[in-house]
């Protein structure tokens, strides 16, 4: 057997391990999180400063043990111009579903995917041509800590890509806090 087929069924074994002993997301059925975000571009657009930006993102999800199903917003500037002020911001809606795959002393690793809907806005109305409707979908990961009976921290990273009016593809990384319900 090559190594890397070693690791693989070491790695399924560990988890196979562990299962039966996974806790849940959240003690709570229903929770809600705030997170910050920043995102990079993964090309470089002649036309366009493509830098870190930033953002965040709301949403409410609904626990059913190991999987959950959270539906949100996210506004997140994509694009800055040089000497300019104007800048432009993806808004869109999403779902996200997510699935714990290792939990235990208080911390539990997920894999989760995203498709989202939305649009992009300028920051001054008029200057610029925003286009029509963005499909926005990836997946990714993070670690989730209990902080205590209602509240934990989410820590995630994600690739997602957009297509539609523009097409683009974004690597981002959230910070942020849930209460559950």
């Amino acid at each position: 057997m090559s190594a890397p087929r070693r690791v693989t069924a070491l790695l399924i074994a560990a988890i196979a391990t562990l299962a039966p002993g996974l806790a849940a997301q959240s003690l709570q059925r229903l929770s809600l999180q705030a997170s910050g975000a920043a995102l990079f571009a993964t090309r470089k657009d002649p036309n366009f400063e493509s830098k870190t930006r930033l953002g965040f993102e709301g949403q409410a999800r609904y626990t059913f043990g190991r999987f959950s199903l959270g539906a949100g917003y996210q506004r997140s500037t994509v694009f800055a111009f040089t000497g300019n002020t104007l800048r432009m911001a993806l808004s869109l809606g999403f779902i996200e579903p997510r699935y714990v795959v290792a939990a235990g002393g208080g911390v539990a690793a997920y894999l989760a995917g995203r498709v989202g809907v939305g649009k992009l806005v300028c920051s001054n109305q008029g200057e610029c041509d925003t286009g029509g409707t963005n499909i926005a979908y990836g997946g990714g990961g993070g670690l989730l800590f209990r902080l205590s009976q209602r509240l934990s921290a989410d820590a995630g990273v994600q690739y997602f890509q957009v297509d539609g009016t523009f097409s683009s593809g974004y690597a981002m990384a959230r910070l942020g806090l849930g209460v559950g319900l």
